[in-house]
């Protein structure tokens, strides 16, 4: 039973990430567009919103999944010897997780696969979208 809970809690962190993250792309895109001029009302922005959260579910959440399969391991060594701060060294994996994977993926492709992270305060959102996902692992993640 404990191990079902472990894998909720594991899927449920990879979802908020995900969805986190491609808001904040599309948001920063959406920004950048504005920014050349294009007007952009309250509607295109909740359906080209959605419209993303769909389009990049499946090939990004399986990115940040992969991502987090590492970082959640790690956590869960560094809490195993550390012994305090559970939610911090969970919260601060998710971040690092989605950073790092933002790296790795550009070093591999010579671009930025996430368009939304091309400046630093997207990159960052993109971290903290990462950091709220490992959050949530923390808190739905049953204490052992």
């Amino acid at each position: 039973m404990w191990v079902l809970r472990v894998v909720l809690a594991f899927v449920l962190a990879v979802v908020v990430a995900t969805v986190l993250g491609a808001v904040a792309h599309t948001q920063f895109v959406l920004a950048r567009l504005s920014g050349l001029g294009v007007d952009i009302s309250f509607g295109e922005r909740l359906s080209t919103t959605l419209h993303d959260i769909v389009g990049m579910a499946p090939l990004f959440g399986a990115i940040v999944g992969a991502g987090f399969i590492v970082a959640m391991a790690a956590a869960a060594l560094v809490y195993r010897l550390a012994g305090v701060q559970r939610t911090l060294i969970y919260t601060v994996a998710g971040a690092v997780s989605l950073g790092v994977t933002l790296l790795v993926m550009n070093s591999v492709f010579e671009i930025t696969a996430i368009a939304g992270a091309r400046s630093a305060l997207g990159f960052l959102a993109q971290m903290a979208a990462g950091a709220i996902g490992g959050l949530t692992f923390a808190k739905a993640l049953p204490a052992r």
